[in-house]
């Protein structure tokens, strides 16, 4: 891994997490993009469901009235809810934790225009995975006072949860089988970190049996349709990989593939999670910035990678 992903990991180690779900005892008003809670125009730090993140409140615009009032929300505030991983890991594990402690689903979710806007967040929606509560979207800049706020603060990459919101989508769990999936990253990916030499790659999987797919032109359904039946997942390190979520209770193999110059741990902590193979690999010479740099795959050792996997699960 690179030691961007050693260093979250070794800086989270010893800590110990907690889950819970609270309810405020007094109104309070909710910050718009990281969803910290404000009271009487003071801010109460740690209320969000990433405290470190907790950065450049709307300070002033909680001192005046609130342009909506509701009387009940759960939050599904989270500060990257744009982001395809984000959102299983960050929101749907909120949803999650509701339903496990049975709220009422008269009570509405509040969520920041943000994350209501994505396509998968739309599309999640429309497939019932939020269980007929009514969602209501917070605007960018708008102050909403909510009269009993609840927050869900669940566990991060838990097996028991990933495999409840696996279900969620997946539909049908049978032991149907595809070919393994080798994903790429789109050449519009805001974030780059593209391989220089994709089309060898490609080729390369392709002829290893793997089908080559860019999830970023698939529906939500479509992707959890796809990978349920993948016996190997593929790629660079990015949200692609949380489809291996669909392959819950399956044995599967993984193989990422980091850029030297960033990365985190948490494919490897998923694919742990679920008992997966898990196999990764540092690309190498990177050319442009430290987070969106281009590089190059060894095909020699992908190949090994591809074939010691295949043979793996196959056993």
């Amino acid at each position: 891994m690179p030691d961007q992903a050693k260093a979250w990991a070794d800086d989270r180690k010893g800590k110990i997490e907690t889950e819970g779900l609270y309810k405020a005892n007094v109104p309070c008003s909710v910050d718009p993009k990281i969803g910290v809670l404000f009271h009487d125009g003071r801010v109460l730090w740690g209320t969000s469901d990433l405290p470190e993140r907790e950065r450049s409140p709307l300070f002033l615009a909680h001192r005046k009235s609130a342009a909506r009032h509701i009387p009940e929300a759960i939050l599904l505030h989270h500060v990257f809810g744009d982001n395809y991983f984000h959102f299983f890991m960050f929101i749907m594990n909120k949803v999650w934790l509701v339903e496990q402690f049975g709220l009422p689903r008269s009570i509405p979710f509040l969520v920041n225009e943000a994350s209501a806007n994505t396509p998968f967040f739309r599309q999640a929606e429309a497939m019932g995975a939020f269980f007929g509560r009514n969602v209501i979207i917070q605007g960018r800049r708008e102050i909403v006072k909510v009269d009993q706020p609840y927050l869900a603060l669940p566990f991060f990459c838990d097996g028991e949860t990933m495999t409840w919101t696996a279900d969620v989508f997946r539909g049908d769990t049978s032991n149907k089988t595809a070919k393994p999936v080798f994903a790429i990253r789109s050449s519009t990916a805001p974030n780059g970190r593209l391989f220089r030499n994709q089309k060898e790659v490609s080729r390369l999987a392709e002829s290893t049996g793997f089908e080559v797919l860019d999830p970023a032109t698939m529906s939500l359904k479509e992707q959890a349709i796809r990978f349920v039946q993948a016996p190997v997942i593929a790629g660079a390190h990015g949200a692609a990989l949380t489809n291996m979520i669909f392959r819950a209770g399956k044995p599967t193999g993984i193989i990422e593939l980091f850029s030297p110059s960033m990365g985190s741990p948490h494919y490897a902590m998923m694919a742990r999670e679920f008992g997966f193979c898990y196999r990764s690999t540092l690309t190498k010479n990177p050319e442009g910035r430290t987070f969106t740099a281009s590089t190059e795959v060894d095909l020699v050792e992908l190949e090994k990678m591809f074939d010691d996997m295949l043979a793996q699960v196959q056993t």
